[in-house]
């Protein structure tokens, strides 16, 4: 819970990169324990998501544009190279597993939850290739990926959400499909989409 709520409060922009705060301040925001919150915070630290510096406190990390470019081109990498491992793992559970991520995704009501969906579809994708060393960089990649948003406004555009929810569509039916060409082709329109909606071209 902890964990999840300090997430949580940078997705909804209560907690803003650069924005100092600390175990005491979270702990009253979330109602929750100093103990838990603390291990929330070591875990997010030793994830890249915060930083925490004695008595300067505890700090969102900032990621600028040159960053978050290298960032999606590693997305990228990673979600290519598991494709064709998903393809041969697919099986029915799975796929009923992610079509109900889409679907939750297109019922999102907020950007946070979209974010969240966003995030659970993805990491689903990659565990799919049964590889556990890639699915603990993809999923320490995807928290770093948290605040890139923020580095525009318009990448929590209402309309450039339902267009990235038409491309998880099509990764899903590709995926359906068995069709890695196809599937590789989806992955890589739909990152370059996203990275153009925050970054710009």
């Amino acid at each position: 819970m902890a964990y999840n709520g300090i997430i949580d409060l940078v997705l909804n922009r209560n907690l803003r990169p650069g924005e100092r705060t600390s175990v005491y301040l979270l702990a009253e925001t979330l109602q929750l324990g100093r103990t838990p919150v603390r291990e929330a915070i070591n875990r997010l630290q030793h994830e890249g998501f915060l930083s925490v510096a004695g008595r300067s406190g505890t700090v969102v990390n900032s990621v600028d544009p040159a960053q978050a470019r290298q960032l999606f081109a590693l997305r990228l990498s990673l979600e290519i190279f598991a494709t064709e491992y998903a393809v041969a793992n697919l099986a029915d559970d799975s796929l009923k597993e992610l079509t109900h991520l889409v679907s939750r995704l297109g019922e999102a009501g907020t950007t946070a939850e979209f974010v969240r969906f966003n995030t659970e579809f993805h990491s689903a994708l990659v565990d799919l290739a049964g590889n556990p060393t890639l699915s603990r960089f993809y999923a320490q990649l995807q928290i770093q990926l948290l605040v890139v948003p923020y580095l525009a406004e318009r990448g929590a555009n209402p309309e450039a959400i339902q267009m990235r929810h038409g491309e998880h569509q099509a990764i899903l039916s590709a995926l359906g499909k068995r069709d890695v060409a196809a599937l590789k082709a989806a992955i890589r329109k739909h990152i370059h989409t996203t990275e153009r909606a925050i970054l710009g071209n």
